[in-house]
């Protein structure tokens, strides 16, 4: 089986890619992990640390295959706010239920999940169902 010797983890590379792979926002964040291309190529991501292989990123295979990594679009909840200050209180709340979560100037994604939603607009927030490539900040012992 092939193993990822090189990742180009931004969509600044200069190569022409073989294949592609699409992948969820759980799949993109892994250490080790066997994985099959759209062109049905298997191969092994076995790295030392976890990473997070961000949308466009390109794996270079033992033999050189050269494979692109495409967020899979997810099933997700558009937080927002009437105020900035709103925001954080839902962030803190999203975070204390350590809730993977993308968080931007005047919104947060989440997963999609009813439960959470509930209770989102329980406190006050505009809750909106999306379907979106989703990729969540990663821990404060992780680098992104």
């Amino acid at each position: 089986m092939y193993k990822v010797s090189k990742i180009i983890n931004n969509n600044g590379w200069k190569y022409k890619e073989n294949d592609e792979i699409i992948l969820d926002s759980q799949d993109r964040n892994r250490r080790r992990i066997k994985l099959v291309s759209k062109r049905n190529v298997s191969f092994l991501l076995d790295e030392r640390k976890t990473i997070f292989l961000k949308n466009g990123a390109l794996l270079i295979l033992s033999n050189s295959y050269k494979i692109k990594v495409v967020a899979k679009i997810e099933p997700v909840l558009k937080i927002e706010a009437s105020s900035k200050n709103k925001l954080l209180v839902l962030a803190w709340h999203i975070g204390n239920r350590h809730i993977p979560a993308e968080i931007h100037k005047d919104f947060i994604i989440i997963k999609r999940d009813e439960v959470i939603s509930e209770m989102l607009k329980l406190l006050g927030a505009k809750v909106h169902k999306k379907k979106l490539a989703f990729s969540p900040e990663s821990g404060a012992y992780h680098q992104h």
